[in-house]
């Protein structure tokens, strides 16, 4: 039989601390995400990583919202390459809408 090893409360919660981490509950870390989605629809335009990292549309992953692009359920005009930078491709919000995911 294996030697159970505890940890002390007290010290388990000054190392959370000193890496910058809580605790917190259920209801409280949704209510956050919901305020972070709310916080990105006011925005024109959205990386696949945005939407894909706050659960926007049922996909989970940016290969799906890809294929949400080349089937069309995500219209032509809704889409758009960045032409510097990243070159990354962004989606518009109106879209987002448009499908009922708005939150």
């Amino acid at each position: 039989m294996e030697k159970i090893n505890y940890i002390n409360a007290t010290e388990f919660l000054e190392t959370l601390k000193d890496r910058g981490l809580v605790i917190v509950s259920a209801k409280d870390f949704e209510a956050s995400k919901e305020i972070q989605r709310k916080r990105l629809m006011k925005r024109k335009s959205l990386s696949l990583v945005e939407i894909v990292g706050c659960s926007l549309l049922p996909l989970t992953s940016k290969k799906g919202v890809n294929d949400w692009i080349l089937s069309g359920k995500i219209k032509e005009d809704e889409w758009y390459q960045e032409q510097t930078g990243r070159k990354r491709v962004m989606i518009l919000t109106k879209a987002i809408k448009r499908l009922g995911y708005e939150y």
